[in-house]
């Protein structure tokens, strides 16, 4: 592979995302219902990421929320 070349792996994307929102769900159930509302309210999983991000400076919930986010997404598709 070529350096800088983006390796896309969109099955294990997608089980990572559904990981985060099954561990959101487990241990931080009211952050995932208000992810489910802004993503009602039209807004991108990176937009709340870096609203969690900037509200709590912590990198791996903001990711958890990003991740959990981008499934909801999908299970709305």
């Amino acid at each position: 592979m070529a350096v800088g070349q983006k390796v896309v792996m969109p099955a294990l994307e997608r089980a990572l995302d559904a990981e985060s929102y099954e561990w959101l769900a487990t241990n931080q159930p009211d952050i995932l219902t208000a992810i489910e509302t802004e993503i009602g309210n039209g807004h991108t999983p990176e937009q709340i990421k870096w609203r969690v991000l900037r509200r709590t400076n912590r990198f791996e919930i903001a990711m958890r929320c990003e991740q959990a986010a981008r499934h909801i997404q999908a299970m709305a598709a």
